[in-house]
């Protein structure tokens, strides 16, 4: 409950054009990780009524089955102050737990490439990882899917 109050706070300072950053949050279902939640801030400033930006994000992404961490660039197109439309270029880091899809083992890192894209309120991602650290000599390279709801 804290969270969604912090959130609700940030997003109507962002809206209210005080803060050049806004916040990105999502609910997704996605492998190998099954379901996640989304959280992270862009540089993309929400005090636009009409118009396009782009700029910095990070996002964390804890899942039932994996984590991730993702650092890369976003473009916005806003209307009425709000992302209508959304596309995130991210590098990422994701460690797996809890018996993950795509017959993964536990407790292995990969490092990819992801692309994102949003038209509110639907959310799609894809994305290529290669295997970085862990024993699972099977899975060197793994494709990432992922589809929900979110901003």
């Amino acid at each position: 409950m804290r969270t969604l109050i912090l959130l609700t706070i940030l997003s109507a300072t962002a809206c209210a054009g005080l803060l050049s950053w806004s916040p990105t949050v999502s609910v997704q279902v996605t492998t190998p990780q099954r379901y996640s939640l989304s959280l992270g801030i862009s540089g993309v400033d929400w005090g636009s009524a009409f118009g396009s930006e782009s700029g910095f994000l990070i996002r964390v992404e804890p899942g039932v089955s994996g984590g991730k961490l993702h650092a890369g660039t976003r473009n916005a197109f806003s209307l009425a102050l709000i992302p209508i439309l959304s596309v995130d270029v991210t590098g990422a880091l994701m460690y797996t737990w809890n018996d993950p899809w795509n017959g993964l083992q536990d407790d292995q890192t990969y490092a990819g490439m992801e692309l994102r894209f949003g038209a509110l309120p639907v959310v799609v991602s894809a994305g290529y990882y290669k295997h970085i650290a862990g024993s699972d000599t099977e899975h060197n390279w793994i494709g990432y899917l992922g589809a929900g709801i979110g901003f």
